[in-house]
């Protein structure tokens, strides 16, 4: 892997494995297997299905599917015309929200028949560009991740209310190194307290409050793994407060600070 990759903020959607799958055997099946990431696939040709939950779904030519984390899902490739295309996994902040909003799901995984050979082609490039190793990979692979899902989503119509609060988790994004709680994040969005937390809720499925709090710690768990500053100074460099830091990292990872540290440099 490159090291443009530190071009790419942790935050930002990264490719992690892709490949085109055009060797598949008549009546392959994987599975069933739980994935920790975000799986996107497209058929280009012959058939199979994929199960999730439980449920099949049977894939064909032009399809294109979203699997996401934490589901049980099995693939299996037709006993006579196995199916062939690219896929890739990915992850990255918000991307379970832009897939929640594009009406992807495991009763739901497939994308919009009309978009498949933009989406392809998206998957074509992450291919393209993963079988390379220069300085400019990670980051034409983040573009391309953001391409597949400008197309995913160029048909929705957003509400008012959604973009307050995509406002509110960039608000988030930019500035949650400051002393930044739910109250400001609503006036600045220009939303009272408790509907704003209503809302971001629905959306997001967590609270603003839960949702900012995992953030800092996420970064601070990137400062402190990377030993750029010490854990006081992690704990002011996101905006929480020194004295509850580890109680509050923690809860958030199961782990005090010092344990955190210890864990990574015996790995």
């Amino acid at each position: 892997m490159s090291n443009a990759n530190s071009y790419i903020s942790s935050r930002e959607p990264v490719v992690l494995y892709c490949e085109k799958e055009y060797d598949l055997l008549p009546g392959q099946k994987y599975g069933p297997i739980k994935r920790k990431t975000y799986i996107i696939e497209c058929c280009e040709e012959g058939y199979g299905s994929v199960i999730i939950n439980g449920k099949e779904f049977l894939i064909s030519p032009g399809d294109c599917y979203i699997l996401l984390p934490g589901d049980v899902i099995v693939h299996t490739a037709d006993t006579k015309n196995p199916r062939k295309g690219y896929w890739c996994a990915i992850d990255g902040l918000n991307l379970g929200l832009i897939f929640k909003d594009a009406g992807i799901s495991a009763q739901n995984p497939f994308a919009p028949k009309e978009s498949f050979d933009e989406l392809c082609t998206c998957l074509k490039k992450m291919v393209d560009d993963w079988n390379c190793d220069d300085a400019g990979k990670s980051l034409r692979e983040t573009a391309h991740i953001y391409d597949f899902l400008g197309v995913l989503i160029k048909n929705k119509k957003p509400s008012v209310y959604d973009d307050r609060i995509e406002r509110a988790l960039g608000l988030m994004e930019a500035r949650f190194h400051e002393p930044l709680n739910v109250d400001d994040i609503a006036r600045e969005v220009g939303l009272e307290r408790s509907y704003f937390s209503i809302l971001f809720k629905e959306k997001t499925a967590v609270s603003p409050h839960k949702y900012l709090t995992s953030l800092r710690i996420r970064q601070a768990c990137d400062l402190i793994e990377k030993e750029q500053c010490s854990i006081s100074e992690a704990a002011a460099a996101t905006g929480l407060d020194p004295c509850n830091f580890a109680r509050i990292f923690k809860r958030e990872t199961g782990k005090t600070p010092m344990e955190y540290i210890k864990n990574k440099k015996s790995v």
